[in-house]
């Protein structure tokens, strides 16, 4: 991996767990066994890490959905591969999220734009799970695309109890599973179903 992408990564995991505010490039740098200088030979500031922090991990999740829907043979599958993946991710503070909206207007501007995409596929995708029979003709898909990306609010309200009786990946599992329930034919929550029993039985 190239050191800029080593940086981008290391840097992206310490804003998502301390905000970035709290991460000064001083940090950055000591977490990596580098110099300051070598950080600012490779990018001109800490909002510049965040920018191309943004865009990588971005261009990251597009190419693991695309990974997913070539791999699953229906809409479910890849709701199951979706659920499983984030059940792994690390936790993000909420202070990634108030920091980026207070003082770096150009990343919020990112951030915004990547939830008009997902949307957007969130939607077609959808309408392909309906065309396949797996999820409900009656259901607004963009009610259903708004909802599945404005649930990041939901994440940042929880994070501001003292102590949630869960995890966040726990808070995650629960709310896609009952969604992805709430959407799908006969068809689909047999298989959804099937896969929970499993779960059970691991």
């Amino acid at each position: 991996m190239e050191l800029n992408e080593r940086i981008i990564e290391k840097a992206g995991e310490l804003f998502r767990k301390y905000g970035i505010k709290n991460v000064s490039m001083d940090e950055i740098a000591s977490s990596m066994g580098i110099s300051k200088r070598t950080l600012y030979e490779n990018f001109r500031d800490k909002e510049d890490i965040l920018l191309s922090t943004l865009h990588w991990f971005g261009d990251k999740r597009k190419e693991e959905f695309e990974s997913l829907f070539a791999q699953c043979q229906n809409s479910v599958e890849v709701f199951i591969k979706i659920i499983e993946v984030h059940e792994s991710a690390q936790d993000c503070s909420v202070k990634f999220f108030e920091d980026i909206r207070k003082y770096y207007p150009s990343a919020d501007k990112i951030l915004k734009k990547r939830t008009e995409i997902n949307k957007t596929h969130l939607r077609n995708f959808l309408l392909k799970g309906i065309k396949e029979g797996y999820i409900r003709e009656d259901l607004n898909v963009d009610v259903a695309a708004f909802l599945v990306e404005e649930s990041t609010y939901t994440y940042i309200r929880a994070s501001y109890l003292e102590k949630p009786p869960f995890s966040f990946n726990e808070l995650f599992y629960t709310m896609m599973i009952n969604f992805v329930r709430g959407i799908m034919t006969g068809k689909g929550i047999s298989i959804i179903d099937a896969y929970l029993q499993q779960q059970k039985s691991n």
